[in-house]
């Protein structure tokens, strides 16, 4: 495994520091969903999410 680093405003920030979230429970059918269970959308103006949603592709609901 390699060594990977996010550029953040605050500068640069190694991967392993960066707070990760193993499940969210989905909205409608509350069920556990791993990162690769949702599709995001959001809108990044100047490196800041200002607006997003996402999906969960287990029930195709629409969360907030």
């Amino acid at each position: 495994m390699g060594y990977a680093e996010i550029h953040t405003p605050e500068g640069w920030v190694a991967l392993e520091d960066v707070p990760m979230i193993d499940t969210v429970n989905c909205q409608l059918c509350n069920e556990p969903t791993m990162a690769s269970d949702i599709t995001i959308t959001a809108r990044i103006v100047e490196g800041i999410v200002v607006a997003g949603t996402w999906s969960c592709n287990k029930c195709r609901a629409v969360n907030g």
